[in-house]
């Protein structure tokens, strides 16, 4: 400790496997940088002479796959980090220098026809963007953006309140691609993301935004009649999933059948019934074209309760057995292909 009471500090360097950080990443972006990014940056700067996956990236610093996504948006954003250059198709390089020949005599000059070559154009204005993973916005220009715009800081300042929490760079870029390339008003993303704010995951929202676009959901009153399909679609998805006992999210086959029992109206008891009557008959066995099947035979009788389908079910068994016993049949002859009745009736009535 020095006589004026201020303790240095000596560090020594270690010797051993060094790499260089830019100064740019310690003067003006560690206070912008969240842990994630700046665990992800140092392990890309640790490993720059060997090609990375994300994979490899997110298990080397313990982070999830979107989080390395995000992280390397945020510095190929913030000029520290670029994407490798494509390969273009044509090269214009200068061909290789030849040998030198020979002087040859002077010849006439002869015209030489020019033929334009096509140059790609400069600003790439058709091209689609399904998402805002290209939309390239540093800290700096969306910082002026919410300065500039009262709309726009007010969008982030209710989404900020609705998920409880600061927008990340990743977030905030792509609520200004969904307003400012998607077109979509300020009130109606605001209304987006209250809908998914229990798990706010931007491409989500994106995907929802331009399904939006495409189906010229514009107006308050239509986003609000969309949100309130998904809502309880995705209500009736959670329910399902609750009674068949279901841990992990319905594939696309499982979640068509629960759409088209949603929209055919079918009660939820009825489904479980239906549900107790495959396992009954499939050995324990969940068939959901089974299920669908009983269903249907449910609803063509007219049967909406399981209390109707147990009806349903003595009846059937009444008739079963007050039919007459079948009176030992003669051998058939090969070409007979007549069918049993008891056969037929439990094609008809599966359960």
């Amino acid at each position: 400790m020095s006589g004026s009471g201020v303790r240095k500090l000596e560090i020594y360097l270690r010797q051993g496997h060094t790499f260089s950080v830019p100064v740019t990443v310690a003067e003006h972006l560690l206070g912008l940088s969240s842990h994630d990014q700046l665990k992800v940056l140092l392990y890309v700067l640790c490993n720059a002479d060997r090609p990375l996956t994300a994979e490899q990236i997110a298990q080397g610093c313990k982070v999830q796959p979107d989080a390395v996504e995000e992280a390397i948006a945020f510095w190929q954003d913030a000029n520290v980090l670029a994407a490798a250059p494509e390969i273009p198709a044509v090269s214009l390089n200068a061909p290789a220098a030849q040998p030198a020949a020979a002087p040859q005599p002077a010849a006439a000059p002869q015209p030489v026809p020019v033929t334009p070559v096509p140059q790609p154009p400069v600003r790439e204005v058709a091209r689609v963007q399904i998402s805002s993973s290209n939309f390239a916005l540093m800290p700096s220009e969306i910082a002026e953006r919410i300065q500039c715009n009262s709309d726009l800081a007010e969008l982030f300042r209710s989404a900020e309140h609705l998920i409880r929490r600061p927008l990340n760079h990743t977030e905030q870029k792509s609520l200004i691609w969904m307003h400012e390339y998607l077109g979509i008003k300020v009130d109606l993303l605001i209304m987006l993301v209250a809908y998914c704010a229990e798990k706010f995951v931007s491409q989500k929202a994106e995907r929802i935004a331009i399904e939006w676009q495409e189906r010229g959901i514009t107006t308050h009153q239509l986003v609000e009649a969309d949100l309130q399909r998904r809502t309880e679609a995705r209500s009736f998805t959670g329910r399902m999933m609750r009674i068949f006992q279901m841990d992990k999210t319905p594939t696309a086959k499982q979640q068509s059948f629960f759409d088209r029992w949603q929209q055919a109206g079918y009660n939820e008891e009825l489904i479980g019934y239906a549900m107790e009557v495959c396992r009954d008959q499939k050995g324990d066995k969940v068939s959901f074209p089974y299920i669908d099947k009983v269903l249907m035979n449910l609803a063509a009788e007219g049967v909406t309760t399981v209390e109707g389908a147990k009806q349903s079910q003595i009846r059937f068994q009444q008739q079963k057995n007050s039919r007459p016993a079948a009176k030992p049949q003669k051998q058939q002859r090969s070409g007979d292909s007549s069918i049993d009745p008891e056969d037929l009736n439990k094609l008809m009535h599966p359960f």
